[in-house]
């Protein structure tokens, strides 16, 4: 190699026309250049093609660090379009919504009222209009001439005229409590006060039975009886007193006897009473007359009722006042007396 390079040095050069050096003499050197360079142009292009294997140790940083770059994308500088979920009727959502208190609704068939209904509804002071109470009604309606066409169906309107009919209402004994009767046909209707002709009352608890007796006029006749009556409750006025006679069966049980007030009938019976003289007989004095099998337990059964009232009714201890009788049982009943004041 060293001779080649010493014969490459001493070669010689033609001189070139118009005195001035030509390429002749510099070939040598540009041939001797391109021999060097183009080994290392030569290196450089196979080490691209090889992955060089890093000679430091692993505790080592290398000399060299070669970092190639080949993606294409350029570097972008726009942000991305800001996109936050909002709910334009947040604050009215909860509104829009149902009302899910509805979805427990349930059916008035299967509702109590204490369920339904604030505490201070059940307050004894309070009245209760829908609580069962007294009716206005103030007479009994019977209806013998539709009960005379119910028997005699082909009767003729002239034989009606020499008809009898007899209207008797009976007491559970058998007696005869109250009586109509007329010639001809019977009348369409006869409102009767509850009231006989010997100003003696319906007694509360006890069953009266309407007896129909007609006679067509031709010698046939038939007997038909009409709905028993009998009621818990009666009002009516006798003197210058307004009495509420109520059964003494439902306030003591069926024998009368018992020394508590019966749950619920009982107690629902005096709590109506207790209305009825809170809205229209408020402050006249009260007094409770009970006919029980003994005097004691009648009295014992007064005390009660008195006590009941007073808390219904807030009167003080000289607004009610009570007494009690011995009787027998068809006649053992309640009369709350209503004094009115002069």
């Amino acid at each position: 190699m060293k001779k080649f390079m010493s014969k490459l040095a001493t070669a010689q050069t033609l001189p070139l026309e118009g005195g001035g050096l030509g390429w002749g003499w510099q070939l040598p050197k540009l041939y001797i250049l391109a021999l060097v360079l183009f080994p290392a142009f030569a290196g450089l292009l196979a080490a691209q093609d090889k992955v060089q294997t890093s000679t430091a140790a692993y505790h080592e940083v290398p000399q060299e660090v070669v970092i190639k770059g080949e993606s294409g994308d350029r570097m972008r500088t726009a942000r991305p379009p800001l996109n936050i979920k909002a709910d334009n009727f947040e604050s009215l959502r909860r509104s829009l919504g149902p009302d899910r208190e509805l979805f427990l609704f349930e059916s008035g068939d299967f509702l109590s009222l204490s369920r339904s209904n604030p505490d201070k509804l059940f307050s004894a002071k309070v009245i209760q209009p829908w609580r069962a109470g007294f009716s206005d009604k103030n007479v009994i309606a019977f209806y013998p001439l539709k009960k005379f066409e119910e028997v005699f169906k082909d009767y003729a309107e002239k034989a009606g005229k020499k008809a009898q009919w007899t209207l008797s209402i009976t007491d559970e004994e058998g007696k005869l409590f109250h009586k109509y009767s007329g010639a001809g046909l019977p009348p369409e209707t006869i409102n009767w006060t509850g009231e006989n002709d010997r100003r003696e009352w319906l007694r509360a608890g006890r069953s009266y039975a309407p007896v129909y007796a007609f006679a067509d006029g031709k010698g046939a006749s038939k007997t038909a009886t009409g709905e028993l009556i009998k009621y818990t409750a009666i009002v009516y006025q006798k003197g210058g007193d307004l009495i509420i006679s109520l059964d003494s069966a439902s306030l003591f049980g069926p024998d009368k006897s018992l020394k508590t007030i019966e749950k619920p009938q009982g107690e629902a019976l005096l709590s109506a009473t207790a209305d009825l003289i809170k809205r229209k007989y408020y402050n006249l004095p009260v007094h409770v007359n009970v006919y029980a099998r003994t005097g004691d337990l009648a009295r014992l059964q007064a005390g009660l009722i008195q006590n009941f009232l007073k808390g219904g009714l807030m009167a003080g201890e000289n607004i009610i006042s009570g007494e009690g009788f011995e009787d027998v049982f068809a006649r053992q009943r309640i009369d709350i007396v209503l004094i009115p004041l002069y």
